[in-house]
């Protein structure tokens, strides 16, 4: 087994170690900083359509009340991205011209037929006449879904996946299709194919990945409702960076059946396919379509009384100088999060750390790589519809240094990290230990009465390219997906620079309710998803 640093040693270079982190994050910042400094801040304005500021929830009952029409909503929405989207790349694949023969079948239906066949129609598919867009990485028959990857770039599903059945059977109209990052595992969405998406408070700045695009267009008001997948924070990332709600739920609930990759082993633990949306109350209505039978489970529709939950937080993943502080309006923002509750509930929360946080990265790699058989990246890169072969990633990075290549330079450096396996047998046992205790520590903590909050990232959104530089931020949605737990990511308004700030909110498995209950109520007390405006 490899030498361990003595922990004496440890406790006397922290103070030095922390004061490295501190300035090379600083400087790292202030330089990206001055190199975007004398680029103008550009920014989606606000929609002054009302049909774009109603939740699908309320849209549903409104086209069955003949208020509007589902041709009136999906129209106002394909307007939207028209405007929006030559500033932030999110639309990748245009679903229109079928969006609107399907709304025009929705709306001759209603017009044919009394309430009481309207209603019993609506009870079947609940989310009749209601646009919803999703990332690039869930089979839809007839479509090209290229997961980022170059070598999909023509290729056509044959199939669709069951949760795009799902949506489409409850009466929801696919819109568009969203980029995503090469092979779906990067923190920016970039890929040689749709090139990079933008986010909609200020273009300088990313958006988020794997479903960056998806987020950027909700965020944009391009969207109403959206499907991501998460199995580092993809989901969870993308709507805190563009100020949206997005929820992993419990493992076994939403099926992941046609995700480019599917994922085995472990990874089916980890990879959440889940609902992006602006508006809380969505959140329980996309579940249970999503979900189907198994959303039954969750109890969606059973109170939740407030006065009873139990609230802790930790104030980010302390111990680890590889990534960044907490920076002070997170910081902020967390704490008047937790006091809004707390004085909502009548209650007092409780500041914990758990020091086994701290191995967030190794859970993470070891959980991604111990017990599966899928390809290597290198292999995905090349392509995942059967090609044989996989990517030299050291030719490809020579490639990339003159422009040759068909891959981004995040992309190969994942594939050259992944290729590796730095744990001896006894150590990976000992971290998959650690990983489960810290599973069991949670577990027994929160029971099912209790909710943990949990800053989203360290900052908020990051210039284009910064986090090549700070690879280790996303540990702060990963290490959730490491231990298998329901997440749901809230907005909190918008920080002084005018990006999305937001918190994470975690619970037991199964107990999906307390996060939708907890994030309805931080919608009350922060306004949820709030439009870009000039800072």
């Amino acid at each position: 087994m490899a030498y361990k640093v003595p922990y004496w040693v440890w406790r006397r270079l922290s103070p030095f170690l922390s004061l490295a982190s501190y300035l090379y994050f600083t400087t790292l910042h202030f330089v990206f900083w001055i190199l975007n400094a004398f680029r103008e801040r550009q920014y989606v304005r606000e929609p002054t359509d009302r049909l774009l500021l109603i939740s699908a929830t309320q849209a549903v009952r409104m086209i069955a009340g003949r208020e509007i029409t589902s041709s009136q909503l999906v129209e106002a929405y394909i307007h939207r991205i028209e405007q929006v989207n030559g500033a932030i790349n999110a639309v990748v694949v245009k679903n229109f011209d079928n969006a609107r023969r399907q709304a025009a079948l929705v709306d001759e239906f209603i017009a044919d037929n009394d309430d009481d066949v309207v209603q019993e129609r609506v009870q079947a598919e609940p989310l009749l006449g209601v646009p919803f867009t999703m990332k690039d990485a869930i089979e839809v028959e007839g479509q090209i879904v290229t997961c980022g990857v170059f070598n999909r770039r023509d290729f056509k599903c044959e199939k669709s996946a069951e949760v795009v059945m799902r949506m489409q059977n409850a009466g929801a109209i696919l819109m568009a299709i969203t980029n995503v990052p090469e092979v779906c595992m990067w923190v920016e969405s970039i890929n040689k194919i749709y090139g990079r998406s933008k986010n909609p408070y200020d273009t300088r700045r990313m958006t988020g990945g794997s479903s960056g695009g998806e987020g950027a267009l909700l965020g944009a008001a391009g969207s109403v409702i959206g499907i991501g997948s998460d199995i580092g924070g993809s989901i969870r990332m993308p709507s805190f960076f563009n100020g949206i709600f997005g929820m992993k739920t419990t493992p076994g609930v939403i099926p992941l059946a046609g995700h480019v990759p599917e994922p085995s082993g472990y990874k089916t633990e980890m990879l959440r396919i889940g609902p992006m949306c602006r508006f809380a109350e969505d959140l329980p209505l996309l579940i249970k379509v999503m979900g189907g039978d198994n959303a039954v489970k969750l109890n969606l529709d059973e109170p939740v009384v407030r006065k009873k939950l139990r609230v802790f937080y930790m104030e980010g993943i302390s111990e680890n100088p590889l990534i960044q502080p907490l920076d002070d309006e997170m910081r902020y923002a967390l704490k008047r999060s937790v006091q809004f509750l707390e004085r909502k509930y009548d209650l007092i929360a409780h500041r914990i750390d758990i020091p086994l946080a701290k191995h967030f990265m190794e859970f993470f790699m070891l959980s991604m790589s111990h017990d599966n058989t899928d390809p290597k990246f290198s292999k995905l890169m090349l392509c995942t519809n059967g090609t044989k072969g996989d990517v030299n990633c050291y030719q490809e990075l020579l490639k990339f240094v003159i422009g040759k290549s068909n891959h981004t330079l995040a992309g190969i450096i994942t594939g050259i990290i992944d290729g590796a396996d730095p744990w001896t047998k006894e150590q990976k046992n000992e971290l998959l230990y650690k990983r489960d205790r810290m599973k069991r520590q949670v577990r027994e903590l929160l029971g099912n009465d209790g909710i943990l909050l949990f800053p989203s990232w360290p900052c908020t959104a990051m210039y284009h390219n910064e986090p090549l530089l700070t690879p280790l931020n996303f540990g702060y949605t990963a290490l959730w997906n490491a231990l298998a737990l329901p997440v749901v990511q809230c907005p909190l308004g918008l920080d002084s620079k005018g990006l999305p700030l937001g918190v994470q909110v975690i619970a037991t498995n199964n107990n999906d309710r307390l996060l939708i209950a907890v994030a309805q109520d931080l919608e009350e007390g922060f306004n949820g998803w709030v439009p870009a405006r000039r800072s």
